[in-house]
């Protein structure tokens, strides 16, 4: 089964050197600071002691997903599925990796109402720069 190994900005390098000292071939994803390695042994080795602050998450992804962050298919961040009303993640710019409500879609840029500190602010941003996703767990609007 892949793995998604979200690491520290710029540090994607550094951890896929360490994982091929210990036998795991890993891969930077073409989007945002992902690695992506196909190896169980990944989740032990995010504690080894010259990465292990570098790693924050390690998560199984499906087979037909690894394409997609590697940069082997077309399509690398979903276009469609963001639509008023819907909850979106911002992948890159000020903003990267916050979540928020978008409050209007229109001629390729979407105004979302960010999650900072548990509160709304709007942001304009280019359509691409956002995808589908979710509340963070325990938020109420």
């Amino acid at each position: 089964m892949p793995y998604l190994l979200h690491v520290l900005k710029g540090k994607e390098k550094r951890v896929i050197e360490v994982f091929g000292l210990h036998g795991v071939a890993a891969k930077k994803a073409l989007i945002g600071e992902y690695v992506v390695t196909c190896d169980p042994k990944s989740e032990e080795l995010r504690y080894l002691d010259s990465i292990s602050g570098y790693i924050r998450n390690v998560s199984p992804i499906e087979d037909e997903e690894v394409g997609r962050f590697l940069g082997l298919s077309e399509t690398v961040v979903p276009k469609s599925g963001i639509e008023t009303g819907c909850i979106a993640r911002v992948l890159s710019g000020e903003y990267q990796d916050f979540r928020g409500i978008v409050r209007r879609v229109a001629n390729g840029k979407a105004e979302v109402d960010v999650i900072i500190f548990g509160r709304l602010r709007p942001v304009v941003l280019d359509r691409d720069d956002v995808a589908p996703d979710a509340l963070p767990e325990g938020f109420k609007p």
